[in-house]
């Protein structure tokens, strides 16, 4: 059985209107998927197309702990966010975890 799931995205803008929108979505395609169980998101970190986030199906929340998130801008020499990842980091009960979502330049 999965306890957590961690989705990354690749969006057109940071607007948060359509960030909770496919927050919400990937939550219910997530509780339709693994046996009705019910999913928090938990993390969820976003810059301009980026996005990521962590949902932890209820009965492990406490098992997650030491969450942090980054985000790192790559694009016109570092000012601009249209390139670049967001990353989430957590421990889920004695394993560390890492994860990176990003849009980098081609070539």
């Amino acid at each position: 059985m999965v306890d957590l799931d961690v989705i990354g995205s690749v969006m057109c803008n940071k607007d948060s209107d359509r960030v909770n929108n496919w927050e919400q979505i990937f939550k219910q395609g997530l509780q339709k998927r693994i046996d009705g169980h019910k999913f928090t998101c938990m993390m969820r970190k976003v810059m301009f197309g980026c996005l990521i986030l962590l949902f932890v199906r209820d009965d492990s929340i406490n098992a997650v702990k030491r969450m942090c998130t980054s985000k790192v801008k790559t694009g016109a020499g570092g000012m601009a966010a249209n390139k670049g990842s967001t990353s989430i980091r957590f421990n889920y009960e004695d394993t560390s975890f890492m994860f990176l979502n990003c849009h980098l330049t081609s070539g």
